[in-house]
């Protein structure tokens, strides 16, 4: 993009004028309809139906979510070169058509497993780039000392759309089916997030940045040299370990409602209130981060899930009301809520910005590893069982376990424990401190 395309792009991030406020409302729209809540929440709703019209297990209609998150896994690292090198606009904008398109045949081809699966793999290895990998560096490029508020604004957007699309997709089913659902959906894709981003998702250009964080900030490590780093690998595991428990649960409320049966209109009341609890989680998470040392932040916030956790194992041991469901959904929800902020905001913080994107796409694909994992989890300790307490039971510790792993990320600088520093100098004091790990 030309510089005098955007007219107020010098503006202070703090001014209301700044393009980058733009750049955030096209991320929060994109990822409230971004790739992960529509097909966790579309194929989690398609599930009884499809075990009903063609007698597939649950586990087997949990694999294509799978086969689905393997697709994004090897397409995430490629995408955060091609973003790195010729910019977010190529990836993203592509990526949310392929995305509309792959809907429609969920909707109307998704007729036997095999097309499932195809579909599926199709879906997570085209559509990578209109997630947060994009997104992140979009906003990574247009701001600092606000950064941490950002980001948590931008993913607040993944909890607007757990919240909102149970609603959609409730009230597609009952008005035009399951395949007019996926109609509707793909409709919406090309009126909201592909429309405002096509004339908002610019990155500012580094000559326009000018500043000497900005310079520092660019002299990032690249990713073989992040690969080196005791950071990179404690915030992979914990990311990973995060990401099993909270995508794991989210396609199987409506089932684990069923199984202690709740009405279908409070089953949907848990999954929206979970969305919220993801909404307001990765507002606060974000607005933590600015102020406080940001693993730290996380620790409790991963302590809190587990919590969350544990009390749903509790209401489905002893078949406990759905309020009680509905308080274990805010906990868990808000772990949910910052594992997005952390990879983004922490991968910036130690490694920088020139290869951010590949390195996000690397954190990203390890973050999806346990997406892809999460689920057919779920759905095969379900059918094995009877029950999803086993497996909120293990929830529960793996979510302690990811808090504690927080615990061993070094300061983001040896002179002083506030991050208010390297607001100013992000990544030279860093260099030397993760080279020496």
């Amino acid at each position: 993009m030309k510089q005098s395309s955007v007219s107020h792009v010098h503006s202070s991030e703090h001014a209301i004028d700044y393009f980058g406020w733009r750049v955030l409302a096209g991320a929060v729209i994109g990822l409230a309809l971004s790739p992960g809540p529509i097909a966790l929440l579309l194929i989690g709703a398609l599930a009884p139906g499809l075990a009903h019209a063609h007698g597939w297990s649950f586990g087997q209609i949990m694999f294509s979510l799978t086969l689905l998150n393997i697709g994004s896994i090897l397409a995430a690292p490629f995408a955060g070169q091609l973003i790195d090198r010729l910019g977010p606009r190529v990836v993203l904008l592509p990526s949310i058509v392929i995305m509309a398109a792959c809907l429609l045949a969920f909707g109307y081809e998704a007729t036997t497993l095999t097309r499932l699966y195809a579909i599926s793999a199709i879906y997570g290895f085209a559509t990578i780039g209109a997630q947060s990998l994009t997104y992140t560096k979009l906003l990574t490029s247009w701001f600092n000392t606000n950064r941490g508020l950002v980001l948590g604004i931008a993913s607040s957007g993944l909890g607007l759309g757990y919240a909102v699309l149970p609603l959609v997709i409730a009230f597609g089913f009952g008005h035009v089916g399951p395949s007019g659902t996926t109609v509707l959906i793909a409709a919406v894709l090309v009126a909201l997030p592909l429309s405002l981003n096509f004339f908002v998702a610019y990155p500012r250009e580094s000559t326009e940045r000018g500043t000497r964080a900005a310079s520092a900030e660019l002299e990032g490590l690249a990713l073989h040299e992040a690969i080196r780093t005791a950071p990179f690998w404690n915030m992979g595991a914990a990311i990973f370990l995060i990401s099993i428990i909270a995508t794991g649960i989210v396609p199987n409320f409506a089932n684990i409602a069923r199984d202690l049966h709740y009405e279908p209109a409070q089953a949907a009341t848990i999954a929206s209130i979970f969305g919220l609890a993801t909404l307001l989680g990765r507002l606060l998470v974000g607005w933590l981060f600015d102020r406080y040392f940001a693993p730290r932040v996380a620790c409790v916030i991963f302590l809190l899930a587990g919590v969350g956790f544990g009390l749903a194992a509790c209401v489905t041991a002893l078949g406990l009301s759905w309020p009680v469901f509905a308080a274990a959904a805010v906990l868990m929800g808000l772990g949910f809520g910052a594992e997005s902020d952390l990879i983004g905001f922490l991968a910036s913080r130690y490694f920088g910005y020139r290869h951010f994107g590949v390195i996000y796409g690397s954190l990203l694909s390890i973050f999806i590893l346990g997406v892809a994992a999460g689920p057919l989890l779920y759905g095969v300790v379900r059918d094995i069982g009877g029950s999803y307490r086993p497996i909120l039971t293990v929830s529960a510790t793996l979510g302690v376990g990811a808090g504690l792993l927080m615990l061993l990320l070094p300061r983001f600088s040896h002179t002083t424990g506030s991050q208010s520093l390297s607001e100013h100098v992000p990544v030279e004091p860093v260099l030397p401190m993760v080279r020496s790990l």
